[in-house]
């Protein structure tokens, strides 16, 4: 099993991202910082004879609605995870230094002739101290008690239809909302139960919860068998969860695309942006320090 985390790690140190986006241009030939350019850059590079698309649809995360730039998205998590091992559970979303350095050495490994294909690397989000993830996650058990009534059930097809009759656009509005996040226990899926098999193993390995990134503190969360909250303002309700729905690459949304939103809790209507950013830290900051609720928001 090849093992490719050191020389990705180093790459992250020892440049800035603006100099890792130049090294990969270098390689490919071509200068790309967004998604669709970089897929279809690695692909024209490593899977010549192939379509990102064709990638994509053999995931359980590709369906018909899917959009153009989260297909690709797909389509390239699923490349670095056969040339270099990033976790299946591990989306692209905005990118970052590390999926910059992924590619650089998964364009490396490729023309060195490294074997390619599902599971044969180290998982390239794996501590450098560490030889594999804990066998499994802590059990999770009955979810804590919600503070909120539901006013939207965003599993139901007639969700955005309700969102958009009750919370009026044709006046200038700004608005905090509260999105319940929690997965559900039964059934849970594997990209979440990968995900907390991740995290414990951080926090095993000696790493702090300050440490980790907000979805990770989210996933942390869950170990601990709390409730999870994201908290967002905008002045469309119902444009914001048809954004958070369907994984659109913008702020907040990379939060849900890890955690997608089960249930649209809480609606609060404000004078003015300013003032709902403000109210969206201030909520996000009051359910976290209740027992056994999380909250995110930007704004913290």
């Amino acid at each position: 099993m090849a093992d490719f985390r050191e020389k990705i790690y180093q790459l992250q140190n020892e440049h800035t991202k603006t100099e890792l986006i130049d090294t990969l241009a270098d390689r490919l030939g071509k200068r790309a910082t967004s998604v669709n350019p970089l897929t279809m850059a690695m692909f024209a590079e490593l899977r010549p004879e192939t379509r990102p698309v064709a990638y994509a649809r053999r995931s359980e995360d590709y369906s018909d609605d899917t959009s153009r730039v989260a297909t690709r998205a797909i389509a390239l998590k699923l490349l670095l995870h056969e040339q270099v091992g990033r976790p299946l559970y591990e989306p692209v979303e905005r990118l970052v230094k590390q999926d910059f350095a992924e590619c650089i050495v998964a364009v490396d490994a490729f023309r060195e002739e490294f074997d390619q294909g599902v599971g044969l690397h180290t998982p390239t989000t794996l501590p450098l101290d560490v030889d594999e993830f804990v066998e499994r996650p802590p059990d999770r058990s009955q979810t804590p008690g919600t503070p909120f009534d539901i006013v939207a059930d965003l599993e139901s097809p007639s969700a955005i239809h309700q969102v958009e009759a009750e919370f009026d656009t044709t006046k200038p509005s700004y608005f905090v909302y509260v999105l319940d996040c929690t997965p559900p226990i039964d059934g849970e899926n594997s990209k979440i139960r990968g995900r907390r098999r991740a995290v414990r193993t951080k926090i095993e390995a000696g790493s702090s919860v300050s440490d980790l990134e907000p979805k990770e503190q989210a996933i942390h969360a869950l170990n601990q068998n709390k409730r999870v909250y994201y908290v967002g303002s905008t002045d469309n309700v119902a444009n914001r969860i048809r954004e958070h729905l369907s994984g659109t690459d913008k702020s907040g949304v990379n939060f849900t695309n890890t955690l997608p939103p089960r249930a649209l809790v809480k609606v609060q209507t404000c004078d003015s942006r300013e003032y709902a950013e403000s109210l969206e830290g201030t909520l996000a900051n009051e359910l976290s320090g209740k027992e056994r609720l999380f909250a995110y928001s930007d704004e913290m």
